[in-house]
């Protein structure tokens, strides 16, 4: 009598803001962008029942479903390149994680165990948590990272709920009730913006979080109203609270304005958030806007590097959102030390170079970033994106999961 294992699968709305940096020149930067089948075995009617019960598929375990929230914009979303995945293996201090995310064959691993639930997503909206879950197919955000430490730590099943929309604010995206009447430059952006909706995002962040655990019976395999427990937010956001720095309208520098209230909009939306879910002692975790690394910190000692010091600015605001009284369990998750140096320079010389194909007539293809095929290899392998998205830096956004996640451990 034999034994037969089974195979086993292991596989919007809203306007769209990403400011790049300006030339000295004043011209606006271009956008680059196995599980093995069991073998038969003659085995006596004992040793079947022993292989049953050891080789079924094994079912879910029955503690209450660990839920988080991964919440922001678009690098939330993810704009990490897959391709450049394998460089994280590189970090010379955390390429040890590499190894987390694949199966022993050297395929990206699929964890069952993790499921992601992304109703605004276009595509794929539920399933195991692997590569591909950024905001393309062969993209990847925090979530993979943070999923697998997650995976790792808890037996029960463990469901990530994504609510990100690429270009929102919190000034006015992801305004709620409690941040109050806007201030003079707040009024003053939005008559400029007339087609933003205050609150429309925060409102619609709330309804996909509530409709996500009304069914999660349809997203978690096994599930059998053992229920879940709310066990923590991760909030990953900023740029269009930031990017604006420069603005002036009326004669008054209203982009700074932007910059200073966030603390006290953010803060809001975290106390309105908790009271609108019913938990009101919901970790949250405020991952750092880490774009342009720890350089910012040396530029911003320039008179006139007016971009770092904004950064540097809107970074300690992030950080005073962790230390607000009102708040409580809220953690500030440094991110900067993440940023690929490398990256940046050849986004850099590809910038450059973009603008003597543009002199020549020269066409831009995937073949010619940088003018060498040495340069423009290692640009592919690296990353290639937006500048505030991290390059593409697949690497970069794995990091970011993995603090996020660490926090919320502690």
């Amino acid at each position: 009598m034999g034994l037969v294992g089974s195979k086993v699968d292991l596989e919007e709305e809203g306007v769209y803001a990403c400011f790049l940096p300006v030339s000295p020149a004043g011209e606006i930067l271009p956008l680059s962008r196995g599980i093995s089948l069991m073998k038969r075995h003659s085995i006596t009617f004992f040793v079947l029942g022993l292989g049953l019960l050891f080789f079924a598929a094994p079912a879910m375990a029955k503690g209450k479903v660990k839920v988080f929230i991964l919440a922001g914009q678009s690098n939330m979303e993810g704009h990490g390149q897959v391709s450049s995945l394998e460089h994280l293996g590189n970090h010379p201090k955390y390429g040890h994680l590499l190894k987390k995310l694949r199966n022993p064959d050297g395929s990206w691993a699929v964890r069952k165990d993790v499921t992601v639930a992304w109703k605004s997503r276009e595509g794929k909206k539920k399933g195991p948590l692997s590569v591909g879950w950024g905001a393309e197919d062969q993209e990847l955000g925090p979530e993979l990272m943070f999923g697998t430490v997650m995976g790792e730590l808890y037996e029960e099943h463990v469901l990530l709920i994504k609510v990100a929309w690429g270009g929102k604010s919190v000034w006015c995206d992801f305004r709620s009730p409690s941040a109050g009447e806007m201030t003079w430059d707040e009024k003053r952006v939005l008559k400029r913006d007339n087609f933003l909706k205050p609150g429309l995002f925060y409102r619609r962040m709330v309804a996909e979080i509530k409709e996500g655990l009304a069914n999660i019976k349809n997203a978690v395999p096994g599930y059998e109203d053992q229920g879940y427990e709310l066990a923590g937010l991760a909030w990953f956001q900023g740029w269009n609270d930031f990017c604006e720095w420069h603005l002036q309208l009326d004669k008054k520098p209203v982009g700074l304005g932007l910059i200073k209230r966030y603390p006290h909009n953010l803060a809001a939306m975290f106390r309105d958030l908790r009271k609108d879910l019913g938990a009101p002692g919901l970790p949250i975790v405020i991952g750092e806007l880490g774009v342009g690394g720890h350089e910012m910190e040396k530029r911003a000692q320039r008179e006139d590097d007016h971009e770092a010091q904004g950064m540097m600015a809107f970074r300690r605001a992030q950080k005073a959102v962790a230390g607000a009284e009102s708040l409580k369990g809220v953690t500030f998750v440094p991110t900067a030390a993440f940023w690929d140096s490398r990256l940046q320079e050849l986004r850099q010389q590809s910038d450059a170079w973009w603008n003597e194909k543009e002199k020549k007539g020269i066409k831009s293809t995937e073949e010619n970033h940088l003018p060498t095929k040495e340069l423009n290899d290692e640009f592919l392998r690296l990353g290639v994106h937006w500048y505030c998205h991290y390059n593409g830096s697949a690497a970069n956004y794995s990091l970011v999961g993995y603090a996020l996640a660490e926090a919320l451990k502690k």
